[in-house]
């Protein structure tokens, strides 16, 4: 019987900064619409004013994205193995993107919607409960990751470019049901690692596929692949260091490494 646990991706947010050399207002957009070259993998695009679509991407050329993790809701005997497979995740995430990481330890901070503009660490992996987040984990919902990116606007002889980056990150983990229903380390399957794989990759701009060999696949299940499936990876190369660098010196927030 296969297990059906489906995770649910947070629509992922945009904002507008005004023109440089003016006022500053940050906006709400609209969600970016999940498109691909492929089947086996999805890239999160914006739309820009313009009617130009762009994958939203962090910045290739960073120092390192920061990140911290909160172990509240793992039992005390279990934290420093959920903290391996969490630090091994994310250095498979660094190795198919090309982006350095850098960990900067444990954090009370449980993300809310809104509250990425106020975290600490650019990436943040909370284990929690359903209780403590408005992020939807309801249901059969595991786990929810997205981003939040921005553009800028610049004209110049009436001219107008625009730049486009994520620049925080975030992933909230149902930690009750993941230790009831998936299994620890790493391989196929139901597995917190291939949880973790999925929402990280959510927070580093991969949409869900409709192809159950990849593991953008939005249910988890006893089919699940072992880790990031070819298609996954690609989309994460597509992504990453590869695509080269985005200057983010005019975003409203700023490199945090």
């Amino acid at each position: 019987m296969r297990t059906r646990l489906p995770r649910k991706p947070l629509a992922a947010i945009g904002a507008v900064l005004a023109p440089l050399g003016l006022a500053a207002t940050v906006t709400v957009a609209t969600p970016q619409v999940a498109t691909g070259a492929t089947a086996t993998y999805k890239l999160n695009y914006l739309t820009l004013p313009n009617g130009t679509r762009v994958p939203v991407r962090w910045n290739g050329c960073q120092a390192a994205v920061t990140w911290k993790v909160n172990l509240a809701a793992v039992p005390t005997a279990q934290r420093a193995t959920v903290l391996s497979e969490t630090r091994t995740v994310v250095s498979r995430i660094s190795s198919y993107t090309g982006i350095t990481f850098s960990y900067k330890g444990s954090t009370a901070e449980v993300p809310q919607v809104g509250s990425m503009v106020k975290q600490s660490a650019e990436l943040v992996i909370a284990f929690t409960s359903p209780s403590r987040t408005n992020y939807a984990l309801a249901g059969s919902v595991m786990g929810v990751g997205g981003y939040q990116s921005y553009w800028v606007s610049r004209t110049v002889n009436g001219r107008t470019s625009y730049t486009v980056a994520a620049v925080r990150g975030f992933v909230v983990i149902d930690t009750p049901q993941m230790l009831a229903q998936t299994k620890g380390g790493f391989g196929t399957g139901a597995r917190r690692s291939n949880l973790l794989l999925h929402e990280v990759g959510h927070a580093f701009g991969l949409a869900h596929v409709s192809t159950t060999s990849q593991q953008m696949y939005p249910v988890l299940s006893s089919a699940s692949p072992n880790g990031m499936a070819s298609g996954d990876r690609l989309g994460l190369s597509k992504v990453g260091k590869g695509a080269g660098c985005i200057n983010t010196s005019s975003m409203p927030l700023k490199d945090l490494s």
